[in-house]
């Protein structure tokens, strides 16, 4: 299958960034290092500062390498009025498996290494992604997305205060490039079990909805609303809303692979719907010129990323 990975900033938004110097937090994760191809593609790799948990040196798809930094090396950076994309958090794998006030004491220390900088050298604008999570945010049974809510009161104020465009969305469920977690994330167990040529498994024995953006619509949004001089209210990210045993249904179709679901005998109980609202979203992708990927797009994105 052809590698069709559709991550590109709009032509536009890569114009408009100028030579302004680009600080990518979190570069290691789906998000980071989706982010970390596109503005690759749209400026010279001099202008990108990226950070991560540990040093190392990133390949690009162009053949091309770019050094990723320790976090801890953030205050050392004298980049002014930078495009921040601040993606860097311990996510709630991590809240699992720590004390929860070490889990919080990290998390907070992340947030302030971000914040400081932008107090030291300003900011020409910020994209901090939040979560669905936050809409049952509790600080003893779920600190990520407590901790998600005190990012978007911190960094909403930060821009308030000093003057920048912060943009917050509250992800619920993306696709496309660069997926992680393949043993956990639906549509990523979905398709590999299709391209195996094995049965799918799916373990709930209840409705499962999901709605799924495709990543480059999430940071393209972003970065239009941050070139747009916006910050809007947090919002939801959106997509179509699929059942999980339809959605295997499309992509077997799609990919033309035969179909056997395997999942327990139907239960009472209440539909899980992890689904984000949609108006602000479509409302703000029109005004950043962002025609959202079909659900079709983005399971073959999806599929051709995993398949490489």
């Amino acid at each position: 299958m052809a590698l069709s990975l559709g991550l590109e900033f709009r032509r536009e938004c890569a114009t408009a960034i100028g030579d302004s110097p680009v600080v990518i937090t979190g570069a290691g994760g789906w998000l980071g290092q989706a982010v970390l191809e596109m503005f690759a593609a749209a400026v010279p790799l001099s202008q990108i500062h990226a950070f991560g948990s540990a040093a190392r040196v990133q390949k690009l798809r162009n053949g091309m390498s770019i050094p990723v930094q320790p976090l801890t090396t953030l205050p050392a950076l004298t980049a002014r009025e930078a495009i921040v994309f601040h993606l860097a958090f311990l996510t709630r794998e991590h809240a699992g498996n720590m004390p929860l006030a070490a889990y919080t004491e990290a998390n907070r220390a992340i947030s302030g290494t971000v914040e400081a900088f932008i107090r030291q050298h300003g900011a020409r604008g910020l994209f901090v992604p939040s979560s669905g999570a936050a809409y049952i945010a509790d600080p003893v049974h779920n600190p990520y997305g407590a901790l998600k809510i005190e990012d978007e009161w911190r960094f909403a104020a930060l821009g308030r205060e000093l003057g920048f465009p912060a943009v917050n969305m509250r992800v619920f469920n993306l696709s496309g490039p660069f997926i992680n977690k393949l043993d956990s994330y639906a549509l990523a167990c979905i398709i590999q079990d299709l391209l195996a040529n094995r049965p799918v498994t799916l373990h709930a024995g209840r409705p499962i909805w999901r709605g799924y953006a495709h990543v480059a619509d999430v940071l393209n949004i972003a970065l239009g609303l941050i070139l747009n001089g916006s910050s809007p209210p947090v919002f939801d990210t959106w997509g179509e809303p699929i059942e999980l045993s339809t959605l295997a249904e499309r992509a077997a179709a799609l990919l033309h692979k035969p179909l056997t679901i395997e999942r327990p005998e139907w239960q009472n109980g209440a539909a899980d719907k992890y689904l984000g609202n949609a108006a602000a979203y479509l409302a703000h992708a029109e005004a950043c010129g962002v025609k959202p990927a079909s659900l079709d797009q983005q399971i073959l994105d999806t599929a051709a990323y995993l398949s490489a």
